[in-house]
């Protein structure tokens, strides 16, 4: 039998209350709402075993049944309940069905007795237009999560692991990255049936970290943060920290951003001994997200909208946060505004290899494509790199024809033009600054130097070439240089 209006839950298995009871006690992470819904469903079961609404446990919840399937997916993330797609009478496509399922249990006691309770969700006003779903709850429950530094994993290895396409990639997708010459591999799992994140999310991601640095600089570090709870940000501060405008689309593209970050569970094994040791790990497959607990509310004023994100991250990026400040994270600004995902790639690459020491350094095309997308072919490597190097120099020209920079600015960012294709890799040979790294590129290797006058790479204290932070168009700034 069944009643009311899809998406539809069932307790198919019957599934007595006293079994959920037990199964709840094995998840210590499940917070008070999903213990009801689960509770409401076995409930249900016990009486009919049919298939019935979910704006049922809507009602009983006090949700909205939007937030009620959201919680759902969660559960079938946990591994307590199954997603199908049935036929119903009278919608011409298959309908959503959750159903209540017994779990594996002796998993789950190994597993969620001895794991932490995720930070609670931040409660918001009643007025705003809330979209919430927590991710880091079931990460807990399934496997150990372990906090990283952001600057010594996310930007600086694993950003070779996510996708350059403009396709939404909702399956796991699995890539082999190079971590102290041992490959490591990578998943990057969607989570709630949502996304993975891209490469080009990193550049929002980069520029929520640096606004929270400042944000701690002059304001400090709010007291929910500190007590393990959620930051909640406007999203135009972050685009003013990139230099990119807060009108258009950018606000809705760095929206989108954020949630694939959030529904994207990073999954490593077999990690090097250095990284083990380094932060103590006592097994070599760990797991981590880089965003949890992700919300997006709107507070609606006369003139327009300002739109608010709510997050958490692990521990041990806000503590980094909280005792370093601006030592935790230094990019150039420009790279952010720069709008081009595989250039990105190729500028983090270089920070990689130079680290906080080493001047210069040289590496072949295959090390370099390795270490920069290892996901793609070689051929496809090199076209895309020899694509960066002449949108790059195309891009200076005209700023330079357009007179936004002089002369002097375009040599210091072009300083060897792209010459024709010679030898066996058919790369590109130029000298370019990719915003504090000089790029002198041969066919056969790549030789890296840091540009001592750049304020985030090198020691100067000003830079004499930066993008303009005020219009829409990024371009570069006109000085009297």
């Amino acid at each position: 039998m069944t009643t009311g209006t899809p998406p539809f839950y069932d307790n198919h298995h019957r599934i007595s209350a006293d079994m959920v009871q037990q199964i709840i006690a094995l998840m210590p992470g499940l917070d008070d709402t999903h213990r009801r819904i689960l509770s409401f469903m076995a409930l249900s079961g016990d009486q009919q075993g049919g298939r019935s609404s979910i704006q049922e446990i809507a009602d009983y919840i006090g949700f909205k049944p939007a937030a009620i399937r959201n919680r759902l997916k969660v559960l079938v993330s946990a591994g307590v309940a199954e997603h199908h797609l049935v036929s119903f009478e009278g919608c011409r496509r298959p309908v959503s069905l959750f159903r209540l399922i017994v779990p594996e249990v002796g998993r789950l006691a190994n597993l969620g007795s001895a794991l932490p309770s995720p930070a609670p969700i931040p409660v918001l006003p009643e007025s705003h237009e809330i979209h919430s779903f927590s991710h880091e709850l079931f990460s807990s429950i399934l496997r150990d999560e372990t906090p990283f530094f952001v600057d010594n994993l996310f930007c600086t290895v694993l950003f070779s692991a996510l996708p350059v396409s403009r396709k939404l990639i909702y399956d796991p997708h699995k890539v082999i990255v190079d971590w102290y010459g041992q490959d490591v591999p990578v998943t990057l799992r969607p989570l709630a049936e949502r996304p993975v994140c891209k490469a080009d999310d990193l550049r929002f991601y980069i520029g929520l970290i640096t606004y929270l640095v400042e944000l701690v600089q002059t304001e400090g570090v709010p007291l929910s943060v500190i007590d393990g709870g959620a930051w909640t940000i406007k999203v135009s501060d972050v685009l003013n920290v990139m230099g990119l405008s807060t009108s258009g689309g950018n606000t809705k593209t760095a929206l989108a951003s954020f949630e694939r970050l959030a529904s994207t569970s990073v999954e490593l094994s077999a990690l090097p001994k250095q990284v083990m040791e380094r932060y103590d790990f006592e097994r070599a497959e760990q797991s981590f997200q880089a965003l949890g607990n992700f919300g997006i509310y709107q507070k609606t004023a006369k003139v327009n909208k300002t739109a608010f994100i709510t997050f958490t991250l692990p521990p041990t990026i806000n503590d980094s946060l909280i005792k370093y400040g601006r030592d935790f994270f230094k990019l150039s600004p420009n790279a952010l505004r720069y709008n081009e995902a595989y250039f990105l790639r190729v500028h983090l690459w270089a920070k990689r290899r130079l680290g906080q020491n080493l001047s210069s350094k040289t590496l072949d095309h295959r090390r370099a494509w390795k270490e920069i997308s290892p996901g793609i072919p070689f051929k496809e490597h090199i076209k895309r790199f020899n694509d960066v190097v002449l949108n790059f120099v195309d891009y200076v020209d005209s700023l330079l024809a357009n007179e936004v920079i002089t002369r002097v600015q375009f040599n210091m960012l072009v300083i060897g033009r792209p010459r024709a294709v010679q030898g066996k890799h058919q790369v590109i040979n130029a000298s370019i600054n990719v915003f504090g790294y000089i790029l002198r590129i041969t066919d056969t290797h790549i030789h890296i130097t840091r540009d001592i006058a750049d304020p985030y790479v090198g020691l100067g204290s000003q830079s004499s070439v930066m993008l303009d932070s005020a219009g829409s168009v990024a371009s570069l700034v006109k000085t009297d240089n």
